[in-house]
């Protein structure tokens, strides 16, 4: 990962601390963003190859051009060719069924050079190319800055896992000067990167051995006892891991100026899976919301089955959580994952809709936040093991 290179980390800091001083003395954004692009490529070039870089690179400058396109003609099949495209990449890099589809014709093209991307980030660039071209569709972006458009799509602390941003928001604190809030910034990150690595270098070794194999807690809990242990613990960890990797993001842009949107706020709080998923990896279901699920209603109120809202809702969660599934993975147990979740929801629909949402009480809050909890963790067995692990710890149990 990326913060957890010492040395890289230290030179990440040393750039951080020179990048900060150039932007209080000098108030061109045009230089500052020169310098901020130059940085990018010389960090990220420290965690994945010239090649991936330049592929990488040359496909956002071919988004670029087709964004501006789209900006002057409003046109609907450029967009759904890019957006097919892009996906079609995203496929093959990450789907072997996909590449045995395609077969030798692929792998002895153009594709033997995309095959060689390496994953790290992949998925996330994708996501702001997407952002870019939708929006540019819609004309929402307010700025066409090129040298923007590179920085928001490599910037180094959020390059690999997020958070997501908009390039509205990214655009605009790039470009903020105001010394003294960018001052209480600086510090405000200093403190969100010590916090993200308590919980990524100090807890998460501690109990990561434990969360993502039961077998370790067999000797002394017995089956039953180690597969729960276990479940919590990785509940416990991934959402420490990953929170804390974010922390880190969050504040390596702060200091730099930029106020990146949160990801997470207290998800095992939730009193439902609804909410959970309003709490948990927040600019990766707010994409989902709006590039997704919208889209799928949208289209689906196009067809007879409009006239059922709760069969459109319905189906429009399980496409999207589908595809939220697939995405985090290529082996079947992601898709599981995904579906549980979809299933999760529509259920919650379902529930809401025979009956309307009342405010709860302290005992109903406590229920919910202990039911959504213990559904959230079995959901993560799906995420954890392997379909093969899963059906033999299936048959142990029962």
């Amino acid at each position: 990962m990326l913060f957890s290179n010492y040395a890289l980390f230290f030179s990440i800091l040393l750039f951080v601390t020179l990048y900060v001083a150039a932007k209080w003395c000098f108030k061109k954004s045009w230089l500052n963003n020169i310098l901020l692009v130059g940085g990018n490529i010389l960090i990220l070039t420290q965690i994945v190859s010239w090649k991936s870089l330049f592929l990488l690179s040359l496909l956002s400058l071919l988004a670029y051009g087709v964004g501006l396109l789209l900006r002057k003609r409003k046109s609907g099949w450029m967009l759904g060719l890019a957006l097919s495209l892009l996906i079609l990449l995203f496929a093959v890099r990450n789907y072997p069924l996909v590449q045995s589809w395609l077969g030798g014709w692929w792998t002895d093209t153009m594709g033997k050079h995309f095959l060689s991307v390496e994953k790290l980030g992949l998925s996330y660039i994708l996501f702001r190319i997407i952002h870019w071209l939708v929006e540019s569709y819609k004309g929402t972006l307010r700025t066409r800055d090129f040298l923007t458009y590179l920085n928001y799509l490599f910037f180094f602390p959020t390059f690999m896992a997020g958070p997501i941003d908009t390039l509205n928001n990214f655009h605009y604190w790039l470009n903020t000067t105001h010394r003294r809030f960018n001052r209480r910034m600086f510090f405000a990150g200093v403190g969100r990167i010590f916090l993200g690595a308590v919980k990524t270098l100090l807890i998460v070794p501690l109990i990561k051995p434990y969360a993502v194999d039961y077998e370790m807690f067999l000797p002394q809990l017995g089956l039953w006892g180690a597969v729960v242990s276990a479940a919590v613990l990785y509940s416990i960890y991934i959402y420490i891991d990953f929170s804390g990797y974010c922390d880190m993001a969050i504040g390596m842009a702060y200091m730099m100026g930029v106020r990146t949107p949160e990801n997470f706020n207290n998800p095992y709080l939730s009193t439902n899976i609804s909410e959970f998923w309003k709490r948990w990896h927040i600019t990766f279901s707010t994409f989902l919301l709006i590039y997704v699920f919208k889209p799928v209603i949208s289209l689906l109120n196009r067809l007879p089955i409009a006239k059922y809202r709760m069969v459109v809702s319905i189906t429009a969660y399980m496409i999207t959580f589908f595809v939220c599934g697939l995405w985090h993975g290529s082996t079947l147990n992601f898709v599981m994952w995904g579906v549980w979740h979809g299933i999760g929801l529509s259920v919650y629909k379902l529930l809401t809709y025979w009956k309307p949402v009342e405010e709860p009480t302290a005992l109903r809050k406590v229920a919910g936040i202990g039911g959504t909890f213990l559904f959230v963790t079995i959901g993560w067995a799906f995420f954890n093991y392997p379909v093969d692990k899963l059906v033999i710890m299936f048959k142990l149990l029962f």
